[in-house]
């Protein structure tokens, strides 16, 4: 074997030892249902009179309290979007909440979330934020919404 080759044999091994050795990127954990998200929509959307707690109104079919709120929205039929779901798991833009939460809804598709218990009146600027809906809503919802 020629030198030339036992050079590219020695700078082949190398590159290989080198990478093996090298720290692997790990992906960031998706946000958690039970920690991240559970809590804020029971404090943010369900604890007042008329909200999606236990006294909504009649126009309210959408149960947020920690004990309804992940069977209530992931795969469920989005009622004021025709063909729409609430929460589709692995789709944030095919989510309505995200919408909801955004103020990005079409005619006849309800108000902007949340809402004042007290005037209906959508509250601005949003409590959430976009760091919320952009940072732990959308990653959940596109890491596929599990139940963790």
């Amino acid at each position: 074997m020629t030198t030339l080759r036992w050079v590219g044999l020695v700078i082949f091994a190398f590159g290989c030892a080198k990478r093996a050795d090298e720290p692997k990127a790990v992906s960031p954990a998706p946000p958690s249902f039970r920690a991240d998200i559970a809590p804020v929509l029971e404090r943010m959307c369900a604890r007042a009179e008329g909200c999606h707690g236990n006294k909504p109104t009649d126009s309210v079919d959408l149960d947020l309290r920690l004990s309804a709120s992940y069977r209530q929205l992931v795969g469920i039929a989005a009622q004021a979007r025709k063909g729409g779901v609430r929460v589709r798991p692995g789709d944030p833009a095919a989510s309505f909440l995200l919408d909801k939460l955004a103020g990005t809804l079409g005619p006849r598709e309800g108000k902007p979330m949340p809402i004042d218990p007290v005037t209906g009146a959508p509250i601005h600027p949003n409590p959430l934020g976009a760091d919320y809906v952009e940072g732990i809503l959308r990653p959940w919802i596109a890491a596929g919404a599990p139940n963790n």
